[in-house]
């Protein structure tokens, strides 16, 4: 009996803790960690503010919040998101800051050749309204790359879009300008090296989130990056199935499918109760 449904309660532990809004930057800071973003994106992360991102789903205009470790489906980051800064510290509202969005796990996880890709480097935003509570981020200057939205490559593991505000300095256009144009391959970008470079220092926020390939049989999203140009994510679903619960070594994966594990143990509860062990 308790061998049935002990697995079942231990996957639904791990998947639902996963799901679950970071409330301090400690969490933050610890799912990062144990995502492998540090140090593979950035040496170090110690936050002082909470990155929040939106999406709008195209297809149902639904809004989707990211929290750090969410698994999301290709179809649903399509749009570009919003950006949202909280902080406690007054002196943000004078501040401008710069936004990085890359992938670190391309093509794959399991080969990083071209890790990491530069989905997205947003220069010269301001917050717009009570820093305090989620007061969103905008700019009116062009992006040094536009949004490029994920497209992971068939049979890919789980990706890690990772999301990082800086706060910019004096100096970092022209820093960047002579970095990164137009012409500057996406692929094998490094944003420390980027930071340290260009005087961004270390980031004050982040978040991440993980998407998988799209394997509907009928969904071409145009712009996607793939594995040859982009190399993005994995771990989602498509827009008609279930999350996956699993990364492609086994693993489970942060936000697995809470229902089926709900399945699972309600099936073991039955069986139980059929073989008369309740």
């Amino acid at each position: 009996m308790f061998r049935l449904i002990l697995p079942a309660l231990l996957l639904l532990a791990r998947g639902g803790n996963a799901q679950e809004s970071a409330s301090t930057l400690s969490d933050v800071q610890n799912a990062l960690s144990s995502a492998g973003i540090v140090p593979d994106v950035i040496p170090s992360f110690n936050p002082t503010a909470f990155l929040d991102v939106t999406y709008t789903v195209a297809s149902s205009q639904q809004r989707l919040s990211v929290t750090p470790g969410i698994n999301l489906t290709v179809p649903e980051v399509v749009n570009e998101p919003q950006f949202f800064l909280t902080s406690h510290d007054p002196s943000v509202a004078q501040k401008t800051f710069v936004l990085a969005m890359v992938d670190p796990d391309a093509p794959t996880p399991q080969n990083r050749s071209l890790a990491e890709i530069r989905h997205v480097l947003v220069p010269s935003l301001r917050i717009s309204g009570n820093s305090a509570n989620k007061a969103q981020l905008v700019n009116s200057t062009p992006a040094i790359s536009e949004y490029l939205s994920p497209g992971p490559p068939p049979g890919s593991g789980p990706h890690r879009y990772t999301l990082l505000l800086f706060v910019q300095p004096d100096g970092f256009l022209d820093a960047a300008a002579a970095l990164v144009n137009s012409s500057t391959p996406i692929t094998n970008f490094n944003i420390s090296s980027f930071a340290s470079q260009t005087g961004l220092g270390a980031p004050i926020a982040g978040n991440f989130f993980l998407t998988g390939p799209d394997t509907s049989t009928n969904t071409t999203t145009s712009g996607n990056s793939t594995s040859g140009s982009s190399g993005s994510g994995s771990a989602a679903s498509t827009s008609s199935g279930a999350r996956p619960s699993a990364s492609s070594n086994g693993a489970l994966t942060p936000g697995a499918g809470i229902e089926d594990l709900l399945v699972m143990l309600l099936t073991a509860l039955l069986m139980a109760l059929r073989s008369g062990n309740i």
